[in-house]
């Protein structure tokens, strides 16, 4: 029983997450650990320092404590958060101390019976597959070592620092303060019970603008709801912003790195629109160029928006490692993914919701506009665009039979040329490098891909209108029924 349940480490789209004592256990952690502090050891010379950082859920902090105990004893110094914290926090710190890395405990956007462990470069860059393959390599090795924290930190191989005040300096020199000094905008912040929780009324102190905080108190169980920042998962933000007491909603997901928005009313702005939004600002008011990055699942606005400024386009799989890896030999201006991830120019390649949230408030400051304004000229000058998307549960047991039989039904549906048409619409491009995707003569498409994260089958759509984008993932959601 214990080999098979040492098995279940693996790393996918985004780090390991698993089942809180199922197989994310303090026994695996440790294990995890280890193969962490063979690889760092291994790749790097010493004197090797690591940051550890953890979110809100349960006993993360304790799960922190024991991979900083297996670190430590392996030669590393540690420095360990005396709190939880944004993912952007702990990344942003790995560059402004010089650390070969960091490690975090969060299960991200997963339900509250997740955790998991995010693993992070020197340039504070999500790892990817060849940082992770080797880790992965180094599973079960070498015989777990461990050192007490309270030896550790007395012999100054464990250091606990608040990692808050760097990170908040960096993000307030980013943002325009004198231009926020003079904005009596009012923003709601929904931080879903996660690890933002004071940063965005903290990065505004001083400031005219006006912050309410929503669900700011942490709760291990995110009252039942996903903290991802979707409609279904914040009813109140939704609720409140259909009052209009407010100029904009800013939401972040349970580690801070992702974010959505909400206009007055409740229209939601989804994070395609928000990437766009950015691009736009820095191109028209901070007069920065570079190239714009989107994953497979990214929207058609952001083509439209590259061919109009005759910049640079992208396209990545799902994974902001994908990004993140282009914009450290490019120069990216906006790389995001449709899951709210977006890095920016002139800072780390790393997913901040805090900070690209509070990039919108600057912007209709800057523009004197209210969002949906922005919004509005958005669509007149580049097309009115609607995404949707769908996640389908599928039991990790069944998923990949799953997938498979719904893969080969879409694929009998498809004609061997381009140009035929499929669910009555005509075809001009088909992408399998990541899942399966179907482009079509309206700039409508349709994607389904497995997720890397959860037992979930992803169904994304863009069209023109909401009824299309929605007719398109009714056809997977049927066929799926059928390939169970």
């Amino acid at each position: 029983m214990r080999k098979v349940e040492q098995l279940k480490i693996k790393f996918g789209t985004d780090g390991w997450r698993g089942l809180i004592a199922d197989d994310f256990t303090f026994e695996n952690v440790r294990i995890a650990g280890q193969a962490c502090a063979d690889y760092f050891n291994k790749e790097f010379k010493a004197p090797r320092r690591i940051i550890i950082g953890y979110d809100t859920r349960f006993i993360s902090d304790k799960f922190a404590q024991a991979i900083a105990e297996v670190l430590a004893a392996n030669g590393i110094k540690i420095y360990l958060s005396d709190r939880p914290s944004p993912t952007p926090t702990t990344s942003y710190n790995i560059r402004l101390l010089g650390l070969n890395g960091g490690l975090i405990i969060t299960a991200s956007h997963n339900p509250g019976r997740f955790s998991g462990l995010k693993i992070k470069t020197p340039f504070g860059s999500p790892a990817d597959q060849t940082v992770t393959h080797k880790i992965e390599a180094f599973l079960r090795r070498n015989k777990v070592k461990m050192i007490p924290l309270e030896d550790a930190v007395r012999t100054k191989k464990i250091e606990i620092i608040n990692p808050m005040p760097k990170y908040l300096d960096a993000v307030r020199k980013y943002l325009d303060l004198d231009l926020l000094n003079n904005c009596s905008l009012k923003v709601a912040a929904e931080v879903m019970h996660g690890a933002g929780n004071s940063y965005h009324a903290a990065v505004l102190k001083g400031t005219k603008v006006k912050i309410d905080v929503i669900n700011a108190e942490p709760n291990p169980s995110f009252e039942g709801l996903k903290p991802e920042p979707l409609p279904r998962n914040m009813p109140k933000l939704m609720e409140i912003m259909k009052k209009s007491k407010y100029d904009i909603g800013l939401a972040t997901d349970g580690d801070a790195d992702r974010v959505s928005a909400v206009a007055p009313g409740g229209r939601f702005i989804t994070p395609g629109e928000i990437m766009c939004l950015i691009a736009l600002h820095f191109i028209e008011n901070r007069r920065w160029r570079g190239a714009l990055v989107k994953n497979i699942a990214g929207p058609t606005l952001m083509n439209k928006i590259a061919k109009h400024y005759n910049l640079k386009l992208f396209e990545t799989p799902v994974g902001f490692k994908h990004i993140a890896k282009l914009m450290q030999r490019e120069n990216v201006l906006v790389g995001g993914e449709e899951s709210g991830g977006i890095g920016v120019k002139n800072y780390i390649p790393e997913r901040d919701g805090i900070l690209t949230g509070l990039l919108l408030v600057e912007m209709m400051q800057q523009e004197k506009k209210p969002i949906l304004s922005l919004l509005e000229d958005m669509e007149k000058r580049f097309g009115k665009f609607r995404y949707h998307r769908q996640d389908i549960e599928i039991p990790l047991k069944t998923r990949e039979k799953t997938v498979k039989r719904l893969f080969s039904k879409l694929r009998n549906k498809v004609p061997r040329q381009r140009g035929k048409r499929i669910f009555k619409h005509k075809i001009v491009n088909i992408k399998t490098y990541d899942g399966l995707k179907f482009i079509f003569d309206d700039e409508s498409w349709l994607l389904i891909r497995p997720s890397g994260t959860e037992p979930i089958l992803r169904v994304y759509s863009e069209a023109h209108t909401d009824k299309k984008a929605k007719d398109l993932i009714a056809i997977v959601d049927r066929l799926s029924k059928t390939a169970k």
